[in-house]
């Protein structure tokens, strides 16, 4: 489940470069981009399958716009009626059932926050975590690769700027948070100076996941290789690229007659078909959960 922490920071929506500096004292604190291209770079084979998403009717506009692209939602593949009723980030009532490209599997909520930009990012701390269920041996490489890539980092665009003694005395993590001041990112050419440590970062992120794509790639998609079947709430499937294939909605909407829910229903997608009307969100859990059962044949 969310923490209330977990709920602030995701409505508080903040750029790129807060997460990429969003440091504290080792990589744990680290938060790591989850970029569609670049994990498609590392594991050419994309995981695509039947995950669903729980939202509002007024939301339906938006989702609409961002099918098939690159920007990436939360998903699900079990989540109790509960929570498709009231919703994780909106207020709920709708649950979509899409086919997408699945970038991160968790049997759990990951937490992850958007930027203003539509990317999604991931504390470290959750991938470090993911240990105790079932990641092989190994990563504590991946913790001491991205240390040694912010060392270098500091050094590299630091240096110039505060001279070798200075970056050497301080500790990185410490510069690396403060990066936008030592750069002075609101000055004349301070704005490239910090667009070139952010492409560095990205470029060095995706090199350490490369190097590690064992133990990471058993992390991002062990559970969707698996039952995909949670203990918890629910759990969260960071996905992309998807095509909406059904809406699944309370016949209540209907009875009640809401106009405003029935309109941005019809007007988002206005295929009869794509719509199935159920007497409640227990029935709609139990589709759920034997749709996913059917497609990975258990």
């Amino acid at each position: 489940m969310k923490t209330f922490k977990g709920y602030l920071t995701e409505f508080m929506i903040q750029s790129t470069s807060d997460y990429v500096f969003m440091a504290g004292t080792n990589s744990s604190d680290l938060m790591i981009p989850i970029s569609g291209p670049m994990f498609k770079r590392i594991w050419p084979d994309t995981i695509r399958a039947t995950v669903f998403h729980t939202t509002s009717t007024d939301y339906l506009a938006g989702l609409k716009k961002l099918e098939g692209g690159r920007k990436s939602i939360s998903a699900f593949f079990s989540m109790m009626s509960t929570q498709m009723e009231g919703g994780i980030a909106t207020h709920g009532g709708v649950v979509v059932e899409m086919e997408a490209d699945v970038l991160i599997s968790a049997k759990d909520d990951i937490m992850s926050m958007v930027d203003k930009t539509g990317r999604r990012w991931v504390e470290m701390s959750w991938f470090e975590n993911a240990q105790s269920y079932g990641t092989p041996a190994g990563f504590d490489k991946v913790e001491k690769d991205l240390n040694t890539l912010i060392k270098n980092l500091v050094v590299k665009h630091l240096t110039p700027i505060m001279g070798k003694n200075a970056v050497v005395r301080e500790h990185e993590y410490e510069l690396w948070g403060n990066m936008k001041k030592h750069l002075k990112a609101g000055e004349e050419g301070g704005g490239k100076r910090l667009s070139l440590v952010i492409k560095d970062y990205f470029d060095g992120v995706e090199k350490v996941i490369k190097q590690n794509k064992k133990v990471m790639g058993s992390i991002f998609y062990g559970y969707a290789k698996s039952k995909r079947m949670t203990d918890n709430a629910w759990d969260e499937q960071i996905v992309n690229n998807f095509k909406v294939k059904k809406l699944h909605v309370l016949q209540t909407l209907f009875d009640d007659d809401d106009i405003v829910a029935l309109g941005d229903i019809a007007t988002a997608y206005p295929k009869p078909a794509m719509l199935k009307v159920w007497d409640s969100f227990t029935d709609i859990e139990i589709y759920t959960r034997a749709v996913v059962k059917k497609e990975i044949g258990k």
